[in-house]
């Protein structure tokens, strides 16, 4: 497989593990749409992935429209940017237009500088931890604790493929992260930090951390979606755009 295509399967591997560990979640997959449930009434967090170009396009994604409106949830669908332009123009047709790009990342260079100073980087295996990234979470992203604790449960720090670490700066829990591994791809999510401990290079060496720890497990590559304000930093840590994940929306739900 090339990086292209090793870092979309990393994508596709790391929400399926999210969806079938979220409390309220659940994961449908068939002929190249795999549909992720989170069990919360945000439409980031319902993922539609057309994962190689569709048959039936239409009908398929209405089946993925069907699905989510099942669980009355709203949901996005994400397409790799040259993928498949017939289930584009089917989202189109549908009601679903063009909202945004996610730029998918890659970087093959898994030498891991040190962390900075003042930063204790742990493994989140108990409850103590768990209650802290999750505090984490809430408070980097700005979502409601409620929603976080259906999302990241305990089912989840101990799925086999899947690692969260929190950082702890002056005592409190201030960055984390999440490895999901597979393929030999350490796959970033959850890279999050505490307002008050940001401009300090946590975010940066919460993701080094995952990436090193990838490598312990026979990882030659590293993959994340970046947002707009990570990007840079992304760049600069050696990463580039490999997938461009076009977004299609429903407007008003």
């Amino acid at each position: 497989m090339n990086i292209v295509d090793r870092a979309d399967e990393s994508y596709f591997q790391a929400w399926r593990a999210f969806g079938r560990c979220a409390a309220g979640g659940a994961v449908r997959e068939s002929s190249g749409l795999l549909c992720v449930s989170s069990g919360l009434p945000v439409a980031f967090m319902n993922l539609a992935f057309v994962t190689r170009p569709l048959s039936a396009p239409e009908d398929q994604i209405a089946s993925a429209m069907a699905f989510f409106d099942s669980r009355r949830e709203p949901f996005i669908v994400r397409i790799r940017e040259g993928l498949d332009r017939a289930s584009e123009a089917a989202c189109e047709r549908l009601g679903m237009p063009y909202s945004d790009t996610v730029p998918g990342m890659a970087s093959t260079s898994m030498s891991v500088p040190a962390p900075p100073a003042g930063l204790d980087i742990r493994l989140v295996d108990s409850g103590p931890a768990l209650h802290d990234f999750r505090a984490v979470i809430s408070a980097g992203y700005e979502i409601p604790m409620a929603m976080v604790e259906a999302f990241v449960t305990a089912d989840l720090t101990r799925a086999p493929e899947v690692e969260s670490y929190v950082g702890y700066a002056d005592g409190q829990p201030a960055a984390s992260s999440t490895l999901a591994f597979g393929g030999r791809v350490a796959g970033i999510h959850n890279v999050a930090t505490a307002q008050e401990f940001r401009k300090r290079g946590f975010g940066e060496a919460m993701t080094w951390h995952g990436i090193e720890r990838g490598a312990a497990y026979g990882c030659d590559m590293a993959a994340l979606q970046s947002s707009e304000m990570g990007q840079p930093i992304y760049a600069r840590m050696g990463f580039r755009v490999v997938s461009p994940y076009r977004t299609f929306h429903r407007p008003g739900v």
